[in-house]
């Protein structure tokens, strides 16, 4: 086994919050070892858009078994998006939102609901806004102020204009009007013109499932890796799979952790710090996977809070097919957002769920631009409207027709975390290198049934507002944002080591060197997708980590 030089971190993991916190602490001086399960791709133009890669071999997501026992049943199969490599987000869409207010005070707005495991953050807006703004700086955030009610309170404009829309977000931007909601175009991790070394958008629509050959999307390989590298103190290993953290077995430190290269070698790296940010759920099954004899049943596992309180996002979607062209597959899906129905608002309106969400409206029904998607979307994601045939000729004429002819609107909601909705290594299932598979349990608590069915309705008449002829909608047939990623809160934050995995910069309880970063610890999941949090979260922990290697 390789015993490498000792660092000052390791960071384990190198997308949004790994690769900003790696390249942070290299700037202030401090020698940082990064490692990446995926290939060393420090570039997104290392990758192609050839659609058969992400259609058919789905080459977006990582190839391990995973077990989802949801509502009880269980299925093995790849589930989670990956990175792909040194360097992501690279296959997302660029949501880049600030939460409400609200969404770090959910149990003081509106309690707590029956079953559910609601708590308020540990912090709230007021700190974090400092922090969204310096995430929005770096990243490069399209948008327009002030253009709806609902907005988190702002101290400026974004630092670029919004991307150019495409046809269909006037239909959906003026039927929402005359629904009474207020349509704003979402801020975005795309540059709109160039800046630095990267591109302005091209509107090519290859957005979701796809990087960015122009470099406009955002990805820690072009707003942080490049600033870390460039001090010369930053080293990042791709291909390197990190199993454990190991701990001195007399005092029970963490002080290593052990890797799997691809080539098949084995090492640790040791360091004064060390940084999980490899995925939320991924977080969890390494913590739960590094027991010893001072961590029995793993590491910051002491209260049994590893991999609890696992959220996702409620989903559902609606899609319409229209008379005239639309050809929404030839721009981004930073579209047209509906926020009237997030946070508390249908609730204080008599509806049976305390927490909405966003409806996104403009995109196409398979996310990602190209005909091969789409068809192949068909009766899958994209459920069909009355009367298609299912098979054969007519739904290839069908899908001929409606390619550039439909848009789809898509809920996204915030679900309430459970104790017992949570990642554990499953008993039986092993992965491909010997370790036990994760197992994800879930369960939807009743209010977000009730949530989901009442967000797929708004998108319905939504569409129908917007003159759309053929209309198809139904809810996720899984955890609504599994598939984009969206996963939070299995090493949640908060002030009590008995209720939470980590304090609020991310320092795991009953540790002095070990942090967790990323998704997971969000206390609540909010109506909103998380980048743009887990992006400020990440700038905010990097005091605490650098003072912790004195």
């Amino acid at each position: 086994m390789i015993t490498d030089e000792h660092a000052d971190v390791v960071v384990v993991g190198l997308g949004a919050a790994g690769g900003t916190i790696a390249a942070a602490l290299a700037e202030r001086g401090l020698d940082v070892v990064g490692l990446e399960a995926g290939p060393e791709l420090v570039r997104p133009g290392d990758f192609t858009d050839d659609e058969l890669l992400f259609a058919v071999d789905r080459k977006h997501f990582w190839a391990e078994p995973e077990v989802l026992e949801f509502e009880g049943a269980a299925t093995t199969a790849t589930w989670l998006k990956r990175n792909l490599g040194v360097g992501g987000p690279f296959v997302w869409s660029g949501f880049a939102y600030r939460f409400h207010p609200s969404d770090f005070r959910v149990a003081s707005t509106v309690g707590v609901p029956d079953g559910s495991s609601v708590e308020d953050w540990p912090i709230d807006y007021e700190e974090m806004a400092p922090w969204y703004e310096a995430a929005e700086q770096l990243v490069g955030i399209s948008g327009n102020a002030g253009t709806y009610p609902f907005e988190p309170p702002r101290r400026g404009p974004f630092p670029q204009r919004p991307v150019r829309r495409v046809a269909g977000t006037t239909l959906l931007d003026e039927a929402a009007r005359a629904l009474g909601w207020h349509p704003y175009q979402p801020p975005a991790a795309i540059l709109s013109k160039a800046r630095g070394d990267r591109s302005g958008c091209s509107r090519c629509g290859l957005c979701t499932n796809y990087a960015c050959h122009r470099d406009a999307k955002a990805s820690s390989s072009v707003f942080a890796l490049p600033m870390g590298l460039r001090t010369g103190r930053l080293r990042l290993s791709g291909g390197t799979r990190v199993t454990e953290v190991v701990c001195d077995p007399v005092t029970g430190r963490p002080r290593a952790v052990r890797y799997l290269r691809a080539d098949g070698t084995t090492g640790e790296q040791p360091a004064s710090v060390i940084v999980l940010a490899n995925n939320a759920i991924y977080v969890a099954k390494l913590l739960l996977q590094s027991g010893s004899a001072h961590h029995p049943h793993g590491l910051g596992n002491h209260s049994d809070q590893v991999g609890r309180h696992l959220t996702f996002h409620t989903g559902g979607v609606a899609w319409g097919v229209y008379d005239e062209q639309l050809h929404v597959d030839s721009g981004p899906a930073q579209q047209v957002a509906v926020d009237d129905l997030n946070e508390d608002r249908p609730w204080r309106a008599g509806a049976g769920f305390r927490r909405g969400g966003v409806l996104h409206g403009g995109m196409p029904v398979s996310f990602a631009g190209g005909p091969l998607t789409f068809a192949r979307a068909l009766g899958g994601v994209a459920p069909l409207p009355a009367g298609v045939p299912t098979y054969g000729r007519g739904l290839m004429d069908f899908a001929a027709y409606a390619y550039t002819r439909h848009q789809a609107v898509y809920s996204l909601g915030e679900d309430l975390p459970q104790a017992d909705n949570r990642v554990v290594l499953d008993p039986e299932v092993r992965d491909s290198v010997g370790s036990p598979a994760l197992r994800m349990r879930y369960r939807r608590h009743p209010e977000d049934v009730t949530q989901i069915d009442h967000l797929v309705a708004a998108s319905v008449r939504l569409l129908e507002a917007s003159g759309a002829a053929m209309i198809a909608s139904a809810p996720s047939a899984i955890p609504g944002g599994m598939f984009a990623g969206h996963a939070h809160g299995t090493t949640r934050m908060g002030t009590d080591p008995a209720t939470s995995v980590a304090d609020d910069r991310g320092l795991v309880h009953g540790t002095t060197n070990l942090f967790v970063a990323g998704a997971g610890l969000f206390v609540t999941g909010a109506g909103l997708n998380p980048m743009l949090t887990i992006i400020a979260l990440a700038l905010r922990a990097v005091d605490a980590i650098a003072d912790a290697t004195r």
